[in-house]
């Protein structure tokens, strides 16, 4: 492509950058319509309207006028890094481009390729994933219908791109064409009702419109073009020529978009307040080459601000009064307003960012899917959601509605209530009457296994009482005794278990502390664990941990306490434990001692293991029935142990046993 035909392409991107431009003077003016009386703007907004309509015309007659097939289009994405380009729309066609592919042009436009399936070859999107990739221009040869084609293509954004083509053929009819496209840029140009002009970098004025030539400087363009702002000194104050120049070079060296705004006498010898917009351009390889201006009339607006500041301040106060975080979007759910409490509740001012840019950490109360529903059904919608703040977790209740701005727009506003208060209410009401149907359940369950586990040796006695008094078989005068004995002994243990709970429930516990050795405990533990195992009369392997060193082995703990603990663990091994072993032992650690009761019995299924501490609980409720127990030894345990500052912990598997251990803080006697 000659270097014409890249200042033409160069130009199309310019004219981009200035209906971006006019995007941007929309977006301001949103702004101001949201805070002042609407009234006030029905004449800037007209003009700026205006202004956006001639540039959009513009555009589009340019583009319409290019003597060779060209097209802009969008790229589609399937992935949100833009990393892997599937598809892409068509945005703008010239009927050159609609004739080669023997199509109408409002049947291409808003379509995508795959839709129409245009362009069979593949180089065509990776072309352009290329070019918007680099943001630089792309040129590249594609076969369509047995005919070659030389395609240029240039990047607008990470997602546009502006493309043309040729059969490539060397023919310089092209550059000739670009010619004639240039002239009639010149009087599209002329069109546009504000002032617009463009300058290298040496501030020499390659092009301006009439709008600008006469307006501002009172001379045709003519006269303008080649020269800088100090070389026409004759039309232009000295100081307004070096404070344009200033500004240029400020533009050049920051590499950006620029807009200021101040008094320029016209003409007519009238001073007009504007604002100035500036861009840089530049060219395939990404050098600067030149600046396009735009200016815009503001003498309206600046007589508005007045009325705006007093309306914006009023608008405030109501707006940031409210104490419900208010966010409002747009339908593709960019933030444009939040109050003052919702800034204030995540603790970020967003009051200073830019319109429509703003992020806060309120992306929770931002649902898509209700924002989408919302749009299309007008319907107002609801939604509780949790929001951590400050780290804390907080409810909210969010009504998303469906409203219009002042520019006529549809928006959605989201007011969101608080409701964290209420729901922690409404969760210790159900926990506390969940609590107290379980803890009925629970008692109605141990006052029947207490029935049940009273009655027995009740009777049991009775009976053998009533035989002795009868005479009958004096010679098992010595069994019936034993049995009377046993199961008067079963009693008092139940008794003894009921008052144990009590005093802990009434804080009677009161511990001691004393020298005590934990060889002793375990030597009295393992004689209790003999015992009890005798008298079960089932034949199990007995066994405990080696004796420590002596001095080792001397503690200040509670010994009662620990020995009824170990008790009620023992007790438990040998009831649920048929055959195989128990074995009973302790560890010593740099800062805790803990004791241990393992053994090879019918074990706790996984989800039982959160209970079996529970008062009046057992891993299976009907458990007592087959083995007996009241549900009443472990809580008591754990009850004891965590009195201590200890704490009582089980592994078991199924059907395959159980350790039981616990911990105290090891709190060595001498010490």
């Amino acid at each position: 492509m000659t270097n014409l035909e890249e200042d033409i392409v160069e130009y199309g991107k310019t004219l981009e950058k200035l209906q971006k431009e006019n995007l941007v003077l929309k977006q301001t003016l949103r702004r101001y319509a949201f805070f002042a009386e609407p009234s006030a703007f029905d004449s800037l907004e007209s003009d700026l309207y205006e202004q956006l309509q001639y540039t959009e015309k513009f555009l589009d007659v340019f583009f319409k006028n290019i003597q060779i097939p060209a097209f802009a289009g969008s790229i589609i994405y399937d992935d949100e890094d833009n990393q892997n380009p599937v598809d892409f729309v068509f945005t703008r066609i010239n009927p050159e481009f609609a004739k080669f592919y023997s199509k109408k042009i409002e049947d291409i436009i808003g379509k995508t390729n795959s839709e129409l399936s245009l362009m069979k070859s593949s180089v065509w999107l990776e072309g352009f994933a290329q070019a918007v990739k680099i943001l630089d221009t792309v040129s590249f040869n594609a076969e369509e219908d047995g005919e070659i084609l030389s395609v240029k293509v240039s990047a607008v954004r990470h997602d546009t791109f502006f493309a043309d083509f040729k059969p490539d053929t060397g023919d310089s009819q092209a550059s000739k064409k670009v010619r004639e496209n240039l002239k009639f840029t010149q009087k599209m140009i002329d069109a546009i009702p504000v002032p617009l002009f463009y300058k290298d970098v040496e501030g020499h004025y390659l092009l301006c419109n009439d709008c600008y030539a006469k307006t501002v400087i009172g001379v045709s363009p003519e006269t303008i073009i080649g020269k800088t702002s100090q070389e026409l000194d004759k039309y232009f104050p000295k100081e307004y020529a070096d404070f344009c120049q200033g500004k240029d070079i400020e533009l050049i060296k920051e590499k950006g978009i620029q807009v200021y705004e101040g008094p320029i006498k016209c003409a007519d010898n009238i001073v007009r307040e504007y604002i100035v917009s500036k861009t840089l351009i530049t060219d395939s390889s990404g050098k600067i080459s030149g600046i396009i201006g735009v200016m815009q009339d503001i003498d309206k607006m600046i007589k508005a601000r007045r009325e705006l500041a007093e309306s914006e301040n009023r608008y405030k106060t109501l707006f940031n009064g409210i104490k419900q975080p208010i966010i409002v979007v747009d339908l593709d759910g960019n933030i444009i307003m939040c109050n003052s409490t919702a800034v204030e509740l995540f603790e970020e001012d967003t009051t200073n960012g830019a319109l429509g840019t703003t992020k806060i950490p309120a992306e929770e109360f931002i649902d898509m899917d209700l924002i989408k529903s919302v749009a299309q059904t007008g319907e107002v919608m609801t939604r509780k959601l949790s929001v951590v703040v400050a780290g804390k977790e907080r409810w909210y209740l969010s009504t998303m509605q469906l409203i219009n701005d002042f520019m006529g727009e549809k928006v959605v506003q989201i007011i969101s209530n608080d409701i964290s208060e209420l729901k922690r209410y409404q969760a210790e009401l159900l926990k506390q009457k969940n609590h107290a149907e379980d803890s009925n359940n629970l008692k109605t369950i141990f006052l029947a296994n207490i029935a049940h586990e009273t009655r027995t040796p009740a009777i049991i006695i009775s009976g053998f009482v009533q035989m002795i008094q009868s005479g009958l078989h004096p010679e098992k005068l010595n069994d019936y005794l034993t049995a009377i004995f046993k199961n008067t002994k079963k009693l008092l243990d139940i008794i003894d278990d009921i008052v144990e709970l009590s005093k802990i429930e009434s804080g009677q516990i009161k511990l001691r502390h004393e020298i005590c050795s934990v060889n002793s405990i375990l030597e009295e533990a393992f004689i209790y664990l003999t015992d009890t195992h005798a008298e079960s009369g089932k034949k199990l392997e007995l066994l405990r941990s080696e004796a420590f060193n002596e001095y080792e082995a001397l503690i200040y703990a509670d010994n009662q306490y620990i020995s009824q603990i170990f008790k009620k663990l023992i007790a438990n091994a040998v009831t649920f434990t048929q055959n195989g072993k128990i074995e009973i032992g302790a560890k010593i650690g740099q800062e805790t001692v803990t004791f241990y009761v393992k053994d090879t019995g019918i074990g706790i299924s996984e989800s039982k293991l959160n209970i079996i501490f529970e008062r009046f609980r057992q891993a299976d409720e009907g458990i007592s029935r087959q083995y007996g127990g009241n549900g009443l030894g472990l809580a008591i345990a754990n009850e004891l142990v965590k009195r201590m500052d200890g704490k009582l912990s089980v592994q078991s598997v199924l059907n395959e046993g159980s350790t039981f251990s616990f911990y105290i803080p090891y709190r060595k006697a001498g010490m």
